[in-house]
């Protein structure tokens, strides 16, 4: 899906051990049969990496990234409900036992004890909004160190480029030098030139 300079930008930008379980799930949705499944499930966290490295070669960054915000999403509104829920039970039930029989059905039926309870729903709504935020962060962060990476990248490449270029003309300008004659080249020219002059001597003598 990715090549691996692709692959390896994306796996920087979207490590979260936190959100292990979530990449685990999806992997799972997306390779039903993962052999490593079974032992990635024992502790997502612990093998966070390898689920994420893995779920790059069956998923794209924004479906990893969407099926993320969508599960926390989920678990703060669940989270929400349990918050709402948990104290109203608890204190409908308190208020039973402190009134007497007759009074119960009054207050069940006329019920104004609601307008109080409904205060409670404001925490769960903060926890949820800090979540989203939480996760906005983390993303904004995320999208950060991609593009760090990406720079990194691209100044590497230009880096090598340029060493290329140096080689290159290095290459060209010892091409251009002409050849040095060798030491041993020039004796044997001298000599050669001596023993010519000395048949000349001979032949003039006689």
């Amino acid at each position: 899906m990715y090549s691996f300079k692709e692959k390896k930008t994306h796996f920087v930008a979207l490590r979260n051990p936190d959100v292990a379980q979530y990449d685990l799930e999806l992997l799972a949705k997306e390779v039903p049969g993962f052999p490593q499944l079974a032992t990635f499930s024992r502790n997502p966290k612990r093998y966070a990496d390898d689920i994420l490295y893995a779920l790059l070669d069956c998923a794209t960054r924004e479906k990893i990234r969407e099926y993320r915000r969508a599960m926390i999403a989920k678990e703060a509104e669940d989270a929400g409900e349990k918050k709402t829920k948990g104290p109203a039970t608890k204190k409908t039930a308190e208020k039973k036992q402190q009134m007497p029989e007759g009074e119960t059905t009054h207050t069940e039926e006329t019920g104004p004890h609601d307008d109080v309870e409904k205060p409670e729903a404001a925490p769960a709504d903060n926890s949820a909004e800090e979540l989203k935020q939480a996760l906005e962060e983390a993303e904004a962060r995320a999208e950060e160190a991609e593009q760090r990476a990406d720079e990194a990248e691209e100044a590497r490449d230009e880096a090598e480029a340029r060493a290329q270029e140096t080689e290159q003309a290095l290459e060209e300008e010892k091409k251009k030098e002409p050849a040095k004659e060798t030491p041993e080249k020039s004796k044997n020219k001298r000599n050669t030139r001596k023993s010519t002059g000395t048949t000349s001597s001979t032949r003039k003598s006689k």
